[in-house]
């Protein structure tokens, strides 16, 4: 067990030198898809199996504010509308919005594309910020939307037929297949990136940046200015 701890504090050491972080610290946004990511961390843990990583997943807006705080060295996030000032950040993956609801909901048997009128006849179910309920809307169409903070429990009640909404195609893929759910007309996309933010007055180690090479082969990354 010494012996053990001895190495691993030797490896990690030996990491500092060569400009490796003791620990990675991770914000995810819920609507980040999580695959991609776990390839990439499976990859650093074959080169790196001492880095320690830790995860920090919340409420719309939460891998922001952590990032802000200060308490993790990235943010993997959408970043709506627009990259904040003080953040820097690269695309990292397209994440197609689809506009869905349950199988017999009235929007999913119209057959033809809803208008907005239709649109506001029903309920639309909001992500919304927890820390920020007075926030701005991105998307906001129905007249009396509920509003949500759990991604999850927003699919419950998508499933359940309570209304439409705008969800990531990665989580809804498989419902769309066994017809649970089905496009609400009009049903093009709304595509947005999903990006890797850092403080812009706090450098990360090029380290940091690993877990994201498998994630976009062509995020410019070195516009980050990492330390050495």
């Amino acid at each position: 067990m010494v012996l053990a701890s001895a190495a691993r504090f030797e490896a990690v050491a030996a990491g500092s030198r060569q400009g490796m972080e003791a620990e990675l610290a991770l914000a995810i946004d819920p609507l980040v898809p999580t695959a991609p990511l776990i390839d990439s961390l499976r990859a650093l843990h074959e080169t790196h199996p001492q880095l320690q990583i830790s995860f920090s997943t919340e409420g719309l807006g939460g891998a922001l504010r952590r990032l802000r705080a200060g308490d993790v060295s990235l943010a993997l996030c959408l970043l709506l509308p627009d990259v904040p000032e003080d953040v820097v950040a690269a695309p990292l993956i397209r994440i197609n919005l689809l506009p869905v609801a349950a199988a017999d909901h009235p929007l999913a048997t119209l057959g033809r594309p809803a208008s907005r009128v239709d649109l506001e006849a029903h309920i639309q179910l909001v992500l919304s910020d927890p820390a920020n309920r007075d926030g701005p809307n991105y998307g906001l169409t129905g007249s009396a939307p509920w509003r949500f903070v759990d991604l999850g429990r927003r699919m419950d009640f998508l499933l359940a037929g309570f209304g439409w909404c705008r969800m990531p195609e990665h989580l809804v893929k498989e419902h769309l297949d066994t017809g649970r759910l089905s496009h609400a007309p009009p049903h093009q996309p709304r595509r947005q990136f999903s990006r890797a933010g850092r403080r812009r007055n706090r450098p990360p180690r090029r380290s940091a940046f690993k877990p994201l090479s498998i994630c976009s082969r062509s995020a410019p990354l070195n516009r980050f200015q990492f330390r050495s």
